[in-house]
């Protein structure tokens, strides 16, 4: 359609030509021949015209409409501002940005016991003297935020964390008694030195004090003592009914203690000189200006190595590695070292002597390593060499890898030892792996007896109970036809093809998806797969000791410091 000329600000439009499904949109209108010379209009470039849209009405004044309500504005450039088109569209209802979900919206109240509580978790989650709570700073804090919480004391505080500590453990034990799994233990003891059952008897009042009735296996180190106390659990559970096998697979040795132990054998054979460079690293390490001396002649004998000596832990055995790599590089600082200082070769002499010239050079010859290399497969050979020696559940847990199974096992045993050992070590753990499984299954029922199952289904029963009857009927004559089945759940699982490699198989997750093909399998997995193989867990906890003892709490008593310990791992 043609519209009329229309004055704007003075000046005089043309008849233009609208489309009609625009007409009337100001943004639309497309004027031609207008006077030359005219400043142009500038960009929009307030962000609330994406909600609104611009128009000229029939009285030729300039409007805008909203977008979600059609509300018609005022928005001449010289007349009007954008304020209350802003205020608009922040409270118009139908605007999707504006809209609040009002379903979880409550009512706040202040409650003192929650924030008492949240105090508590802070101190734990953080590891927070107990003191925090009255200092100036938190104080402030909560005048600022909260003005009607009552600060409590530090005495109430420790009460607070005790108390919550208590009602973690409840809620611990009961998860622990509702449970149908068994349970894997790891722990670190000491060693006694009367030799008896006290150990055994400490861990026994301890499980039975968290409701622990069903062990699977205890993972402890190769002291002695262990081997005592794991025979005090086998005796005092197994009459129970709360082991797997009479407490076959109860003990469980520490793979990283035996690798230790395997390391520790090869480097006896460099024991001296390993003695004699860890005593030069001690004298340097003692004293700060030692230290500062040695860095001088690094410098002198212009060594550049950005290393700098370290001691080992004689229990990490790869930290005695990192101290021999690192002190080779210092070889002519150390001689220099010892020119300047002349109570650096006395001192040493006293124990295992100084490094000398052969000792840097026996470290660099492969003779002795083939030594080392003999001793360690003798120690390797005293643990592991013997399927007898070893806890088979190790191997159990390969099978049970969806992705290795029995073929993926048997060829690696193949690689590793003799063809005929690897049979032997094959046929012991598939008789091994049935008698886990058969322990697994559950006890047989006779549901298809003919005083259980009637020969015909009578009218008038409710729907479910004559379901039932019906699938068992069916199940009575398909045994009759067929003959049962014998074919296991492990059988098939043995079966069925290996799943392929993948970088982030998640194991767990196969079994959770598969347990309705396999539920007295996955039931399996679940004990085998939770099975910890070393007791690095169990040190790094108590190794937090040291974070919890500090400066702050060394006045602790007996019955916080578990509590600080176990209740910022439950929450």
């Amino acid at each position: 359609m043609s519209t009329q000329p229309t004055s704007i600000e003075g000046s005089v439009t043309p008849p233009t030509s609208v489309d009609s499904e625009n007409s009337g949109v100001g943004a639309s209108i497309q004027t031609k021949g207008t006077t030359s010379g005219k400043r142009k209009v500038p960009p929009q470039r307030s962000e609330v015209w994406s909600h609104f849209t611009k128009f000229i009405n029939s009285e030729g004044a300039r409007k805008a409409k909203c977008n979600y309500c059609d509300k018609e504005f005022c928005c001449d450039m010289k007349k009007n501002g954008t304020g209350s088109l802003k205020y608009h569209s922040g409270s118009c209802k139908k605007n999707p940005s504006n809209v609040v979900d009002t379903r979880n919206l409550s009512t706040w109240r202040f409650d003192q016991e929650a924030c008492r509580k949240g105090l508590a978790q802070m101190i734990l989650i953080d590891e927070l003297p107990f003191r925090f709570v009255e200092s100036e700073g938190f104080k402030k804090f909560m005048f600022v935020a909260c003005l009607r919480f009552h600060i409590p004391s530090r005495t109430t505080m420790t009460r607070d964390v005790y108390e919550l500590y208590l009602d973690e453990r409840v809620k611990i034990k009961q998860l622990l008694r509702s449970s149908c799994s068994r349970v894997c233990l790891t722990t670190d003891t000491w060693t006694s030195l009367q030799r008896d059952e006290f150990i055994g008897m400490v861990i026994e009042k301890c499980l039975l004090n968290w409701g622990i009735d069903k062990l699977f296996t205890v993972t402890v180190d190769n002291a002695s003592s262990n081997d005592v106390a794991i025979g005090y659990l086998r005796k005092k559970f197994n009459p129970r009914g709360g082991l797997v096998q009479n407490g076959k697979y109860l003990h469980m040795r520490c793979m990283a203690h035996i690798v230790n132990l395997i390391v520790v054998e090869g480097l006896k054979a460099k024991n001296k000189f390993v003695e004699r460079v860890r005593g030069a690293v001690r004298y340097l390490r003692q004293s700060p200006a030692r230290l500062q001396k040695f860095k001088e002649c690094v410098v002198v004998e212009k060594i550049e190595c950005k290393k700098m000596l370290c001691l080992d832990v004689c229990t990490r055995w790869n930290s005695t590695y990192l101290m021999l790599d690192t002190a080779w590089n210092f070889e002519r600082a150390f001689e220099r070292f010892e020119e300047q200082d002349t109570n650096f070769r006395a001192e040493l002499e006293r124990g295992e002597g100084w490094p000398s010239v052969d000792d840097w050079d026996n470290l660099n010859s492969n003779i002795d390593f083939n030594v080392m290399a003999i001793k360690m497969k003798e120690k390797y050979d005293k643990y592991w060499g013997d399927i007898d020696k070893m806890n088979l559940l190790m191997f159990v847990a390969c099978v049970l890898d969806p992705i290795q199974k029995l073929k993926y096992l048997e060829f690696a045993l193949t690689e590793m030892s003799s063809s005929e050992k690897a049979c032997e070590m094959m046929q012991k753990l598939k008789e091994s792996l049935y008698e886990l499984f058969d322990e697994y299954k559950p006890p047989l029922h006779s549901t298809c007896s003919q005083s259980s199952v009637p020969t015909h289904v009578s009218f008038g029963e409710p729907q479910q109970k004559m379901k039932r009857r019906m699938q068992a009927l069916y199940k009575k004559c398909e045994l009759e036809i067929c003959g049962e089945d014998k074919t296991s759940e492990l059988d098939k699982y043995l079966a069925e093809s290996n799943e392929e490699f993948v970088e982030d198989f998640d194991i767990l997750l196969w079994w959770k998806v598969n347990s309705p093909r396999f539920p007295t399998l996955s039931k399996m997995a679940r004990d085998v797969l939770a099975i910890s193989v070393s007791t690095v867990a169990s040190e790094s906890a108590f190794s937090t000791g040291g974070r919890v003892l500090d400066q702050y709490r060394s006045s602790l008593t007996h019955k916080i410091v578990p509590a600080l310990v176990c209740t910022q791992d439950w929450i």
